[in-house]
């Protein structure tokens, strides 16, 4: 008994206090064409927006997002390069050797003199293929690293400039056609 007493408390008390703060802010309300939603939202604008700020009021933080975004951008085109040299080393190191004979490729018809020894090719080959791997092996992390670097340093700016001027928490009402709903949002 004691308990459901204390719930009906607490939720009449929320109630009130949602209420409450709706009336003082009645003229605040704007209506859409389904709902009615209080205005007293934290508004946080788009991120080319908050780029552009950092840019023109911040530069130390937007040196450090652009460095990271350089890093990320080197990473990712290093990547694919690192790629196609571990793609043409592995092509290389499969060529078999050629016969006697003539060989046809399309329209064109090459003439084999004797037996062409293709080891040497199998063998740079293989190091291609392996200097293509440690490219990839040093890229993808640079990729990776540059790409946290680059959302912390947005995120940091973002918390520090936009979200620390925000309500830490606050009421919200939405009126719709048959029903009301009551958040506290923190």
């Amino acid at each position: 008994m004691k308990i459901r007493l204390l719930l009906a408390t607490c939720l009449i008390a929320v109630a009130g206090v949602c209420f409450a703060q709706n009336i003082v802010i009645q003229d605040s309300i704007r209506a859409t064409d389904k709902n009615f939603e209080s205005a007293k939202k934290p508004v946080i604008p788009s991120g080319r927006t908050i780029l552009a700020d950092m840019k023109t009021n911040h530069p130390d933080a937007y040196s450090k997002y652009y460095s990271a975004k350089k890093k990320q951008i080197n990473g990712t085109v290093w990547t694919g390069i690192g790629g196609g040299i571990t793609v043409i080393g592995a092509i290389l190191s499969i060529i078999p050797d050629g016969k006697e004979g003539t060989t046809t490729m399309g329209p064109y018809v090459f003439v084999n003199e004797g037996e062409v020894d293709n080891s040497d090719v199998r063998k740079a080959g293989v190091v291609i293929m392996v200097a293509g791997t440690a490219c990839l092996s040093v890229s993808i992390p640079v990729m990776i690293v540059g790409g946290k670097q680059k959302n912390r340093t947005f995120q940091d700016f973002k918390n520090q400039y936009y979200l620390s001027q925000q309500p830490s928490s606050y009421f919200q009402m939405n009126v719709y056609p048959n029903r009301v709903g009551i958040a506290y949002v923190f």
